[in-house]
C-alpha cells in the first residue's frame, strides 16, 4: 500500500496505489473517508472533492479531488491513499492564525442566524470562517451574489478585511454589498412630543441617507435619539422599539425605512451640582465657569462641558489619567436630579523632553523663543494645541502642519513629547 501527500503549494504529484491500479485508465471508485477534520462533514468533503463512490474515475481524477480540497484554503496538507476500507484522504486543518471570521455588513433580508444558514447549505466547508488564502471567499461572495439575485437585485459583492484598530491585523473578513448602495432612507418616530420635534428633525438628516450596516445602524440611530433626549433633560428616555421595513430596491440603490417608538418621560431640572473644591480648582472658580446651575434644564451635554472644566484643570497640572465623575441621585418624583462630582487624578506627569522636528535655524529659534513647556515642567495636554492655534510669534512657520507624540513613562510619570512640522496645512 502506497500514500500520495498533496500539499497546497505542490502541484504536480506522483500517485502508485496498486489496490485501486490507478493510472490513465479509468477505474471503479471504492468508498472514500475523510479523516483529520472532523468539523467537517463527510459528505461535504466529498462535495467538493467532486468524486462519487462507485463512479468510474482515473489517477488525475483522484488527485484533483485533493487539489479542489486544497483550493479551499482551509488545508495546509493532504494525503490520501488506498487501504482495505477503500480511499482514505487524511485532511490537515489550516491553522487558526490562518482564519478569520466571517461577518456581513449589509445583508438586509436576513438575520444573521439566517444568513449563516443559507450559506452552510449552498458553500460546502462553511462554518462561519474564512481561510485568508484560497477560494473560499469567492465561493462564498457567489453564493452571496446568488442569494441577493432571488430578492431581485444585480449585486456587487466584496470581501474586506477587517481590524478592531486602525493598524492592527485583521479579526474578521467583512463580506458587503458594495454596489448598489443600501441606505437608510426613513425614519418615522412614534410619540414624539412636538417640544422636541427641532432637535429630532436634525437627528434624523443626520441618520438618513447613510450606508446601512448591521452591526451599528440600529445602535447608530437609538443612541443618537436618546442623546438628543437627555441633552434636553428628558433623562428617563428610552427607545422601547426600532424596526425595520422591508427593503424597496429602488433605481438609486436599496432604501430602507425605519420606526422608532419613544418613550419620552418627564424633563429633569438640575436641583444641585456638587464638587467640593480641591487645589487644582476651587469650588467658587468651577461654580463660575460651569454649564448648568440649579434650576437649569438637566442637560447631558451640560453637564459633559461642566465636568470638562474641571478634568481640563487637572491636565493642565500634569494630571494626565485624571477621571472625573458625576454619579446621579434622582427626584424622579418632583424630576430633579443633583450631580455629586469626584476626582481620580492618578499619577502627576513632568515633561521629560521637548523636541521640534523638521525646522530651520531660524524657525527653530522662533519655536524655542514662543515655547514655555519646558523639562521639569508639568505635562499639560492642552498646551500644545493652544500654542498652535494662538501663538503669532511663529511666523516663519505659515504654511506648515504640525502633528505630535507623546511618549508617556507610567513607572517615572514623565512624557517626551516629539512635534513634527511639514510644509502644507494650517498649523494645529
Amino acid at each position: 500500500m502506497r500514500s500520495t501527500t498533496l500539499r497546497p503549494a505542490l502541484l504536480a504529484l506522483c500517485l502508485s496505489v496498486p489496490t485501486l491500479q490507478l493510472s490513465a485508465q479509468t477505474f471503479k471508485l471504492p468508498p472514500i473517508t475523510f479523516t483529520g477534520a472532523p468539523a467537517f462533514s463527510q459528505a461535504d468533503l466529498l462535495k467538493v472533492s467532486g468524486l462519487q463512490p462507485g463512479a468510474t474515475a482515473t489517477q488525475a481524477d483522484v488527485q484533483a479531488a485533493a487539489q479542489h480540497l486544497s483550493d479551499t484554503g482551509l488545508f495546509s496538507d493532504i494525503r490520501f491513499e488506498s487501504n482495505a476500507t477503500g480511499l482514505v484522504y487524511d485532511l490537515k486543518p489550516m491553522p487558526p492564525e490562518h482564519l478569520l471570521r466571517a461577518s456581513f455588513t449589509n445583508f438586509v433580508w436576513w438575520s444573521p442566524t439566517e444568513l449563516t444558514t443559507a450559506l452552510k447549505a449552498r458553500v460546502p466547508l462553511y462554518t462561519g470562517v474564512v481561510p485568508t488564502a484560497g477560494n473560499l471567499q469567492d465561493t462564498i461572495a457567489s453564493a452571496l451574489k446568488a442569494m441577493v439575485a432571488e430578492k431581485g437585485t444585480t449585486a456587487s459583492i466584496v470581501a474586506i478585511p477587517h481590524s478592531a484598530q486602525p493598524g492592527a491585523t485583521p479579526s474578521s473578513i467583512a463580506f458587503k454589498i458594495e454596489s448598489p448602495a443600501v441606505r437608510v432612507q426613513t425614519i418615522t418616530l412614534i410619540h414624539a412630543s412636538p417640544a422636541m420635534q427641532p432637535r429630532l428633525d436634525s437627528v434624523i438628516k443626520d441618520q438618513t441617507n447613510q450606508p446601512f450596516d448591521t452591526t451599528t445602524t440600529h445602535t447608530s440611530i437609538t443612541t443618537a435619539l436618546t442623546s438628543a433626549y437627555h441633552d434636553a433633560g428628558y433623562l428617563d428616555m428610552a427607545v422601547l422599539n426600532l424596526t425595520q421595513a422591508p427593503p424597496q430596491v429602488t433605481p438609486n440603490g436599496i432604501d430602507l425605512a425605519f420606526t422608532a417608538t419613544l418613550s419620552e418621560g418627564q424633563p429633569y431640572q438640575l436641583f444641585q451640582l456638587n464638587w467640593p473644591g480641591s487645589d487644582i480648582i476651587s469650588t467658587a472658580d468651577f461654580y463660575k465657569q460651569a454649564k448648568m446651575k440649579p434650576g437649569d434644564m438637566a442637560s447631558e451635554a451640560a453637564l459633559r462641558q461642566s465636568l470638562s472644566i474641571i478634568a481640563g484643570a487637572y491636565f493642565a497640572k500634569g494630571f494626565q489619567d485624571a477621571k472625573v465623575k458625576a454619579p446621579a441621585t434622582f427626584d424622579h418624583l418632583g424630576h430633579h436630579v443633583s450631580y455629586t462630582i469626584t476626582v481620580d487624578p492618578g499619577p502627576q506627569y513632568h515633561i521629560h523632553s521637548v523636541k521640534a522636528l523638521g525646522l530651520s535655524a531660524e524657525q527653530q529659534k522662533q519655536f524655542d523663543s514662543a515655547w514655555h513647556m519646558n523639562p521639569g515642567d508639568f505635562y499639560d495636554t492642552t498646551y500644545l494645541t493652544n500654542f498652535l492655534h494662538n501663538n503669532s510669534a511663529l511666523q516663519s512657520l505659515a504654511g506648515y502642519s504640525a502633528t505630535y507624540n507623546a511618549s508617556s513613562d507610567p513607572d517615572t510619570h514623565l512624557v517626551d513629547l516629539t512635534i513634527t512640522f511639514a510644509k502644507g496645512g494650517v498649523l494645529n
